[in-house]
């Protein structure tokens, strides 16, 4: 059976694994568009049962009856389920890319420069080139927020913008050609730094529904996209650790207290991390990345050092060196041992065993 075009919007969400309140779908004759989005089997069967259904209960006087349905994830295995709505439309459409904007056309021979789409042909660099919207902001204006949830992808046409994280320390200046609000995109994390405007910039910007279906679409810009992922996670490791290792202090809100002994340990630093939490102070000694030593309360090694990473509140402040004593002393346990048995009771701990959800109403 072919239907006519059919828009679906998650409207309610609870632990789907694959999808997200506010991602949309669309079903033109026997096509579906999940906008880049991974496939579901369950949920495409239960769209067309949900299709057929709605197809019957369409009338002349009710052409576009409005329905909302839950997917069949509990019954499948699957460890969540999501609520979707969706309007039957009275006219067949093609699931086409938004129209092009004249001033967007203008701009194509010179995007060929830019490193994002040098990979790109000409006609895959047209193909692509609707789904960017022009966006123009002043100087001094925040653009994104630590938190924020990430939405769009920007690309500069002109100007300058500054990249601010933990501390309000400046992590890097991008200008023309150069991209931000990718990572998390990429990853499904909030926003992990400012974005500020330094001069009046123009940019193009990609919804993450667009970009998301581009990125699978286009192999050139999933190799691009992958290294430049992980560029920034070396540049963004190496800066956080610079800034830990040379005696920063800060507030567990910029950063937990699993980053900040995992920088500790990647750079080998030596020194003791002090940590003033809502239930007492804490210290964790630390040689050449290795820990010596945890107190906390009255608890003093691994369950000390399990239980302060536990915290999510507090200050600290890191201070190199060491006493002779602690110099000396053998290391407290292996390194990675001690941080998956800490995941590992951070997760018993937010997830315990005599509380289930069976319930399949959302």
């Amino acid at each position: 059976m072919d239907f006519k075009e059919s828009n679906f919007q998650i409207i309610k969400n609870h632990n789907c694994p694959l999808y997200q309140n506010g991602d949309e779908f669309k079903v033109a004759g026997r096509c579906v568009s999940l906008m880049g989005k991974p496939v579901c089997l369950t949920l495409m069967s239960d769209i067309t049962a949900a299709l057929v259904t709605a197809h019957g209960k369409q009338t002349a006087k009710n052409p576009n009856p409005p329905q909302t349905f839950n997917c069949s994830g509990y019954p499948t295995g699957c460890p969540g389920t999501i609520r979707l709505q969706y309007l039957l439309s009275t006219a067949p459409s093609a699931d086409a890319a938004p129209e092009i904007d004249q001033e967007m056309a203008a701009l194509a021979e010179e995007l060929t420069n830019f490193s994002i789409f040098k990979a790109l042909h000409d006609n895959e660099l047209k193909e692509i080139i609707p789904y960017f919207k022009i966006r123009e902001f002043k100087k001094g204006q925040i653009i994104l927020r630590k938190g924020d949830r990430g939405e769009n992808l920007f690309v500069i046409l002109n100007g300058e913008v500054e990249i601010i994280g933990d501390y309000g320390v400046a992590i890097a200046k991008l200008g023309r050609g150069e991209i931000f609000g990718e990572m998390s995109l990429l990853t499904g994390n909030p926003v992990s730094t400012k974005v500020k405007v330094v001069e009046n910039t123009k940019t193009i910007c990609m919804s993450g529904n667009y970009f998301r279906m581009v990125l699978n679409r286009f192999s050139p810009l999933q190799m691009y996209f992958t290294r430049l992922l992980a560029r920034r996670l070396a540049q963004s490791n190496i800066e956080r650790s610079r800034q830990i290792s040379s005696g920063m202090s800060g507030n567990l809100s910029e950063i937990s207290t699993t980053e900040l002994v995992q920088a500790l340990n990647m750079t080998q630093k030596t020194g003791v991390l002090t940590l003033n939490f809502p239930k007492g102070d804490a210290q964790i000694f630390v040689r050449s990345g290795d820990i010596i030593l945890s107190e906390f309360l009255e608890m003093k090694g691994e369950p000390a050092f399990f239980e302060i990473l536990k915290q999510k509140r507090g200050n600290f402040k890191f201070k190199p060196g060491l006493p002779p004593a602690e110099m000396n002393a053998p290391k407290m346990a292996d390194f990675m041992y001690l941080m998956m048995e800490a995941m590992n009771r951070i997760d018993e701990a937010s997830c315990p065993s005599d509380k289930t959800d069976t319930g399949t109403d959302l």
